[in-house]
């Protein structure tokens, strides 16, 4: 009985002392650089591990025929990247949009390797298929105008510098639009507020496996500018 009454006292003194509470005069930050030789034993067991990455990473895709950046209004990589997501469900979708934000990298004129599509997208974002009402679907292009452009496909568009569309290629009498995204940009990300509150429907691949598969089924790749978003002043 002594032994419970102790460990409760103990306890009790414990939760105290939990509660004090102090107040932060005045503090500093600062930074130093570290340096330490490496660990040749370590390196020695890691090597073999990361030879074997390097030749899966380093292994060559595909050849391009262009360097791809990505810019606005548009740009060789988000036309590249939506052309091919919308081809490859062309099925289940009409237009295609991602975010210049979520392309991370470039792709080089030449030889494309593995790595290079893990750079551009590292994310291990789904792609999602949802629908959209005609409203939603207009306030879709006045985001991309007012952004100054964003990556997508399917739709030509000509907007004014407010936004207001003056005109767009897709036929809206079709009733509602299906929309390509990521999983990321469909919950709204990237403040794409017309998308949240929508039913998604995964098409099982993620962004970047589509990129690398594509990459895979071809010996060459091209991008190329067409004007699908026009601002007029």
């Amino acid at each position: 009985m002594k032994f419970k009454q102790y460990t409760i006292y103990i306890l009790a003194s414990l939760l105290t002392a939990c509660t004090v509470q102090y107040n932060l005069q005045s503090h500093s930050e600062s930074s130093f650089d570290v340096k330490s030789a490496s660990d040749s034993a370590i390196a020695a067991i890691i090597a073999p591990y990361k030879a074997r990455v390097d030749s899966v990473m380093d292994k060559v895709l595909c050849i391009s025929d262009v360097e791809m950046k990505k810019g606005k209004p548009e740009s060789l990589l988000g036309n590249f990247v939506c052309d091919l997501c919308l081809k490859r469900y062309s099925d289940i979708a009409d237009i295609c949009i991602m975010n210049t934000g979520g392309l991370r990298s470039t792709l080089p004129k030449g030889k494309i390797t593995r790595r290079d599509i893990f750079k551009l997208m590292p994310f291990e974002n789904e792609l999602v298929v949802l629908e959209l009402e005609e409203k939603d679907y207009l306030e879709m292009l006045q985001y991309i105008t007012k952004r100054g452009g964003e990556p997508f496909a399917g739709t030509n568009i000509s907007m004014d510098k407010n936004g207001n569309a003056i005109s767009q290629s897709f036929d809206l009498s079709k009733g509602k639009i299906r929309i390509l995204t990521s999983d990321y940009l469909a919950n709204g990300g990237d403040k794409m507020s017309f998308f949240q509150g929508k039913e998604q429907n995964l098409v099982g691949e993620k962004l970047r496996d589509a990129i690398l598969n594509y990459c895979i089924s071809k010996d060459t790749i091209s991008s190329k500018l067409d004007n699908r978003l026009i601002i007029v002043e």
